[in-house]
Order: C-alpha cells, then sequence, then structure tokens
C-alpha cells in the first residue's frame, strides 16, 4: 500500500515537472514574433551592464564640426538619439546619448531644481534645441538654459563626452570630477501620470510655433490607475482608460511651451496650455507619428506593452482620429469644464477651461484602426527623425525603444533586445 502511494506521489510530482518543462519550452521557444521580421537592427541601447532600464527615447539633430585631411573644418549634421533611464541601483537618473552616425557619446546624470539627484522613473524624453522634457510621477520637468542663445542639446552632448573621456589627473595627482549633471529649471503638473513623451516637429515650417509636444499617461488595472475621468467608451464601443495632452511649442516660455494667458491668473499660475486631449487605450508606453503633415494625415502609432507578453504597435490613420466630425467638448462628455491641477484664479477659485476638444483614438473603428505589430515584450518609447528644413519630407520610420535587455530581467524575458528597432508603417 506505501509502496503504490510512492508511485502516485512520484507520478504527480513528474506529471508537474513535466508540464512546467513543456510550458517553458512554449514560452521561451513558441514565439516567433512574424511582424518582427519587418523591423531593423539599429543602434545599441546603452548603460545595460551599467543597470540602466531603459524608459523613453528622443531624437533631435544638431550641428558639429570635423576636421578633414587638409586642416580645415567642416560643419555637418546628424541626429542625437536621447534615451532616459533608471537605474537599477538606485543611483541617480541617466541620459545616454548617441549619435546616429558618429555612434555612442556618453551620458549625463539628472538633477532636481534645487540640485539635489533625480532618481525618476524617466518615463519619457523628449528635446528641442532650446528645451529637454522628461515625463514621470505626474510632472513634466524642464530644463533650459539661462542664455536662451545657447543650446540645452550641445550642453548635454558636451557632458555627455566627458563621461566617456578618460580620466584627467591634476597637477597634485589628483583625479580631476567633471561636472556631468543637466539640473531641471522648472517643472508643472502634467494633469496626469505623465508616464510618457513625444516631440513633434513640423517639417512644413522653420518656426517651431508649429511643433506640439505630446504627454500621455499608462494605465492598467490595479497597480497604474489613472482618474476615474480619463476612462472614456468610445462612440465604437471601446473602454479607453487614459488620456495624451498636446501642447504648442514656444521656446521664450520658461516652459518651452504656450502657457495659460487668461488675465486673471497671477503671474505664477501661467503654467502650460493643453491644446488637445486624446483619449487612448490601456498600457501605453509611448507615441510616435509617421509620414504627419499638417493638413493632419499620417500614422499615429503607439507602443503599447506590459509584463512578459508580447507587445503591440498600434497604429491609427491620424486624419480619422481628429476628424472634426467625431471630436467633442471635454465638458459634454466629462459633465464639467477641465480643471488645472492646483491652478486659481486671483479671486481664489479654479481655474477651467470649457474650450478643449477630446478626440477618440478608438481601436473599434476599422476605418481609423489600421495594423496592430505583434512584437517581442517591453516596447517603451519611441521616436522619428527630425526633418532639419521646412518643406522637408516628413518622417516615415519609426523607432522603437526596448527594456527587455535590463539586468533588472535577466533571463525571465523571452527575447531580451538590446538595441532600437525600427520599421516603416503600412496601413
Amino acid at each position: 500500500m506505501k509502496h503504490k502511494k510512492l508511485f502516485i506521489s512520484l507520478t504527480a510530482i513528474l506529471s508537474v515537472i513535466v508540464f512546467l518543462a513543456v510550458f517553458l519550452l512554449v514560452w521561451f521557444f513558441g514565439d516567433s514574433y512574424p511582424d518582427f521580421k519587418d523591423f531593423d537592427q539599429g543602434i545599441a541601447i546603452e548603460g545595460l551592464d551599467d543597470g540602466a532600464v531603459p524608459q523613453g527615447m528622443g531624437s533631435y539633430p544638431y550641428s558639429y564640426t570635423v576636421t578633414g585631411e587638409d586642416g580645415k573644418t567642416i560643419s555637418k549634421t546628424q541626429d542625437y538619439f536621447l534615451v532616459s533611464a533608471y537605474m537599477k541601483d538606485g543611483s541617480p537618473s541617466r541620459i545616454y546619448v548617441t549619435g546616429k552616425d558618429t555612434g555612442y557619446v556618453g551620458y549625463v546624470t539628472l538633477k532636481n531644481i534645487d540640485g539635489t539627484d533625480f532618481y525618476g522613473h524617466c518615463g519619457g524624453i523628449a528635446a528641442n534645441d532650446k528645451t529637454l522634457w522628461v515625463t514621470g510621477e505626474s510632472k513634466v520637468h524642464v530644463a533650459k538654459l539661462s542664455d536662451s542663445t545657447k543650446s540645452i542639446l550641445s550642453e548635454i552632448i558636451k557632458k555627455a563626452e566627458l563621461s566617456a573621456a578618460p580620466a584627467e589627473i591634476d597637477e597634485n595627482g589628483q583625479t580631476v570630477e567633471h561636472d556631468i549633471s543637466v539640473k531641471f529649471t522648472s517643472e508643472f503638473n502634467a494633469n496626469c501620470r505623465a508616464s510618457f513623451c513625444y516631440y513633434y516637429n513640423d517639417p512644413n515650417y522653420s518656426t517651431t510655433s508649429y511643433d506640439r509636444l505630446y504627454v500621455g499617461e499608462f494605465y492598467r488595472a490595479g497597480n497604474y490607475k489613472t482618474d476615474d475621468k480619463h476612462k472614456i467608451t468610445t462612440p465604437a464601443g471601446y473602454k479607453n482608460t487614459a488620456f495624451m495632452y498636446e501642447y504648442e511649442v514656444n521656446t521664450s516660455s520658461e516652459y518651452g511651451l504656450r502657457t495659460l494667458t487668461d488675465d486673471s491668473l497671477s503671474e505664477q499660475n501661467k503654467v502650460p496650455r493643453i491644446q488637445k486631449i486624446f483619449s487612448i487605450p490601456e498600457k501605453i508606453q509611448g507615441v510616435a507619428w509617421a509620414n504627419r503633415t499638417s493638413s493632419g494625415n499620417g500614422i499615429m502609432i503607439l507602443s503599447q506593452s506590459y509584463g512578459l507578453a508580447n507587445s503591440h504597435l498600434l497604429c491609427f490613420d491620424f486624419s480619422k482620429v481628429t476628424a472634426t466630425s467625431s471630436r467633442k467638448y471635454y465638458r459634454e462628455i466629462a459633465g464639467e469644464n477641465f480643471t488645472y491641477d492646483g491652478i486659481k484664479r486671483q479671486s481664489g477659485n479654479a481655474y477651467t477651461d470649457s474650450s478643449l476638444y477630446l478626440y477618440y483614438v478608438d481601436k473599434n473603428d476599422s476605418e481609423m484602426f489600421v495594423n496592430d505589430y505583434s512584437i517581442p515584450s517591453m516596447s517603451e518609447g519611441m521616436c522619428t527623425l527630425t526633418p532639419t528644413a521646412s518643406n522637408s519630407v516628413a518622417s516615415d520610420r519609426i523607432y522603437v525603444l526596448f527594456e527587455s535587455g535590463s539586468k533588472k530581467y535577466g533571463m525571465f524575458v523571452r527575447k531580451q533586445i538590446k538595441n532600437v528597432y525600427s520599421f516603416i508603417p503600412r496601413r
């Protein structure tokens, strides 16, 4: 009898082991990611060996000089990729800088407005020549130089170069400590979780007044909640759970964005004005546009991921998203005007905006939702290369960042990705 019970127990244990073995084999080797075959491998994701956990990615062109064989200097322009990351060991957050043509430059660390080290999640990053934006913890952190004629991007590149340069020794034999930090100069309440951001440079105009900054939030039931007013059912019946805001770029502002200009607001309350609200799906880690023009066409791509499941790049016809026939005033949906968190009129009443439109990003609309790329897990922020002249062709290639190569996740993911990948969306 005892032998029979032992046999049954061993059989049960063996069955569990076999089940787990089959499950693990299927989990790690059973997904072929057919959509990912159309993607091209790009630059290495730097900092992984240092314990960096990549989150956001942006790019912007900057001019630099090189010395030719004849001794003459030549001016060149290239795009620089900026990747934001928090660190596995709890050290200050970083931005890793890579030139598209010249390769890895180095990294900078981040500091708060008061000069203390910044340890934020750095979910999103965006930049133009004058302003750096980093999102996280419901705020947008901003860095600008006090001299408006100088470039914040140039400052980031120069300091990143110092981080990768050989150590210098002074006349006393001591190692010279270089300042490789970038300090935020202002911040504002994003009126959402501020999980990601994207800088859109309009290719039709040379002035930045036509450019836009997008700031969006991540929702997942249970542990990443959003405001209940951000949960909206689309006209086609899809239940969106998060918001994304559009801001107008204004380089003269301390935030690099157009601000509220209502006369009844005190000067310190002139925070960035939201131009549009977009209702978006859950688990969005980043956004980018391909072939967008001032007329509103092109494709909007949302990076959707969480945990070890496949990521999805959701593609929408942007002209359908922004169609005037389907937009609604926020007040018509929420039953009240939009209120900016913490912003008061001089009299003390909250400042509200009655003219904000909300636009639906609708997965159930077959004309709007044009494609879904199923790719390896942990896709994060995305970016495009920025046009360098007015009336230039809008970018059609999307660059995608992953965090699966981080030491934080080790061998738990099916496919560790240690490079940025790019693709051209199709309808």
